[in-house]
């Protein structure tokens, strides 16, 4: 024969099958099958693409399947390394999405993701990550996406969206819906207690707040064909 099958059982009736060729070596390919022998589980073919879920994987790894991880990549350190400070240890997953019998996607599916956190003995906590769906329903002339970075705030167990960037480019701080390049809800802060750079063409249109018993709210402008900072007055 110049193809022959060998067949090693693993733990959990799990079966490894190697097939190849006596003579050229072709067709190689390395097979985990699930604990009926009958399905493939992981294959590496002998173009040295690897598939997780399909035995004809596309790329140099290929996850697929019916559920988030089944299709997810993880990869988490312990932290307990000699002389490794434990703070950084960790975890993260990663999954795209590709739709069902590859649909384009829809209003809002997410195409893709990266979160963060750490295992607790009987799952995955998951504190902070990044979301990227889709912004309308996508046909094959527009594709808008937007990107969301989401948080887990104290006391909770579930991540919130702090910061969303839009198709449009227009970045949005505690809202979803930004109108402008920069649309924020909520307030925020000028905190400079360091010197004001050098007000020029470069710096044009830069707030600062020089701090002292009264502080001061300026603005680089152009003055008479020269640059200076401008203190703003509210009347």
């Amino acid at each position: 024969m110049n193809v022959f099958k060998k067949t090693v059982t693993l733990a959990a009736a799990v079966s490894l099958v190697c097939l190849f060729s006596a003579g050229a070596m072709a067709a190689n390919k390395l097979i985990v099958k699930d604990s009926t022998g009958a399905t493939d589980m992981f294959v590496v073919t002998d173009a040295g693409l690897i598939g997780s879920g399909t035995n004809s994987p596309i790329a140099a790894f290929q996850a697929k399947g019916n559920t988030y991880p089944a299709t997810q990549i993880v990869a988490h350190w312990n932290g307990v390394n000699a002389g490794i400070d434990s703070r950084y240890a960790g975890g993260g997953f990663m999954g795209l999405y590709n739709g069902n019998s590859n649909a384009l996607p829809l209003l809002n599916n997410r195409l893709g993701y990266f979160l963060f956190g750490s295992a607790n003995g009987t799952g995955k906590l998951v504190g902070a990550g990044l979301n990227f769906n889709a912004e309308q329903n996508w046909t094959t002339l527009s594709i808008p996406a937007y990107i969301s970075f989401m948080t887990a705030p104290v006391n909770s167990v579930n991540m919130t969206e702090r910061v969303r960037i839009t198709s449009a480019g227009n970045v949005g701080i505690n809202t979803t819906a930004p109108s402008q390049k920069l649309d924020i809800s909520g307030g925020f802060r000028l905190n400079s207690a360091g010197a004001a750079p050098t007000c020029n063409a470069a710096n044009r249109g830069t707030f600062w707040i020089t701090q002292g018993t009264t502080d001061n709210l300026q603005l680089c402008g152009q003055v008479s064909g020269g640059y200076a900072w401008r203190n703003v007055t509210l009347n």
